[in-house]
């Protein structure tokens, strides 16, 4: 059976101040459809079953996963002890649901990406398991660039692959976030995709690879599991304690060989940024507002309040938030420094953190 596993474990500190340690970024209304958790989960059950949905986040976000909110069982939320990347998040996963289905194909997805053509997108999916399915190899999606982001990881496309499944590419390379004169050359070669963060695969390949690439985190998931249901939060404490913080890419993909690519022009955005907000939900050069908010002689211009009115005047290309007790006012072209002064605010004033 197909099985995905969405994980939201992130924070989310460059959408501060709507983001804070108390309510990460997946558990907001970023686009004015719900948070965005609900939208992964709903774009998702067309495809996957609810019952076979599972979601893994901290402990610390339980006031946010309630089942029946989200659609899916109670056992299957997965609650990790302390956040440690990706890889011990899937490897947790992937042990519940071989548990339950040996023979399962899992496609593991963020919970806090935007799709902008969302049937196009399902229907990837389905190739994308059947592909894991009926090769017994790793498959990820990749991004057609629109633009030389230097915010992204790529994927170099290969040679097609023959098989039943059509549109595939072997993987020649993965590269990490290259800077603006690589990303331009990327773009020029017409062989490289953004790489979207969604993987799919068989659970026994998973469970092999996180053997040979990551026994550490084999090992201490295994542990967890042995001795039944009495003692496992425990045990499963202290496997995290032991296990190293590292990514599905690090750990496993980087050094896995036969990985395909399916393209994917989907209107995929990460929304990893005020203004990758901004571009997925307005129009180049246009002002956008949430909330009661004034503008005058204002262009590129994103402003959002949950809270009183807000007046801008004359100003091109910023950002302005409030929520609650705070207020973030940047240019849009450094909406990614927001990071860093989500943790200056963190280290001055914590309660706003």
């Amino acid at each position: 059976m197909e099985h995905a596993v969405v994980m939201a474990g992130g924070s989310g500190t460059r959408f501060w101040p709507e983001s804070r340690a108390c309510r990460s970024k997946q558990f907001l209304d970023l686009t004015g459809s719900g948070p965005m958790i609900r939208e992964t989960l709903l774009r998702l059950f067309p495809v996957v079953p609810p019952e076979q949905v599972w979601v893994v986040a901290g402990r610390k976000d339980a006031p946010h996963l309630s089942p029946r909110a989200l659609g899916i069982p109670g056992a299957n939320v997965l609650l990790e002890p302390q956040g440690k990347n990706t890889a011990p998040a899937v490897a947790y996963a992937v042990a519940c649901i071989a548990r339950r289905d040996p023979d399962a194909v899992v496609l593991a997805a963020p919970a806090d990406h935007a799709i902008g053509n969302v049937p196009r997108f399902r229907a990837v999916i389905r190739k994308g398991l059947r592909l894991a399915r009926e090769t017994g190899r790793f498959v990820t999606l990749g991004v057609p660039p629109t633009h030389p982001a230097t915010g992204y990881g790529y994927i170099e496309r290969g040679k097609p692959f023959p098989g039943r499944v059509k549109g595939a590419f072997e993987v020649a390379r993965f590269t990490e976030k290259p800077d603006l004169v690589t990303a331009r050359r990327f773009l020029r070669t017409g062989r490289f995709d953004w790489n979207s963060g969604l993987f799919l695969f068989r659970a026994d390949l998973f469970a092999d690879r996180l053997a040979r690439f990551l026994p550490e985190i084999d090992r201490e998931i295994g542990k967890a599991f042995r001795g039944g249901r009495k003692g496992f939060d425990r045990r499963l404490r202290d496997a995290y304690r032991r296990m190293p913080s590292i990514s599905v890419d690090y750990g496993i993909l980087e050094k896995e060989k036969g990985i395909l690519v399916l393209p994917a022009n989907v209107g995929w955005s990460d929304l990893g940024t005020w203004r990758s907000l901004h571009e997925f939900l307005g129009s180049r050069g246009g002002n956008l507002v949430f909330g009661d908010v004034v503008l005058a002689d204002c262009r590129d211009t994103f402003v959002r309040t949950d809270g009183g009115v807000v007046a801008v005047l004359g100003m091109d290309g910023v950002v302005v938030v409030r929520s609650g007790d705070a207020v973030l006012v940047c240019p849009r072209s450094r909406s990614e420094e927001v990071k860093r002064l989500a943790e200056e605010v963190r280290r001055r004033y914590p309660l706003l953190a």
